[in-house]
């Protein structure tokens, strides 16, 4: 099941909420963040820090990934 990650800053304070399809609905139905608007690509490219982007959101689809440790061979000892 696909994931949905809203980012939003309110007073200086950014936020991110990790929800389903369902809940993202149900929240934008019920203005759950009020009277906002969305960010998209063209705006995080000119502006990518959150305390500039007013009462608007940015919604995410996807998983977060986490890096693992890769372990290779450097040198080798005869």
């Amino acid at each position: 099941m696909a994931m949905y990650y809203v980012i939003q800053n309110s007073d200086g304070d950014t936020r991110v909420d990790c929800i389903t399809e369902n809940v993202l609905k149900e929240r934008l139905a019920e203005q759950y963040w009020g009277n906002i608007g969305f960010v998209d690509m063209n705006q995080l490219n000119k502006n990518n820090d959150t305390n500039y982007w007013g009462e608007n959101i940015m919604i995410i689809k996807g998983d977060i990934v986490i890096p693992k440790e890769k372990s290779v061979v450097i040198e080798y000892d005869v």
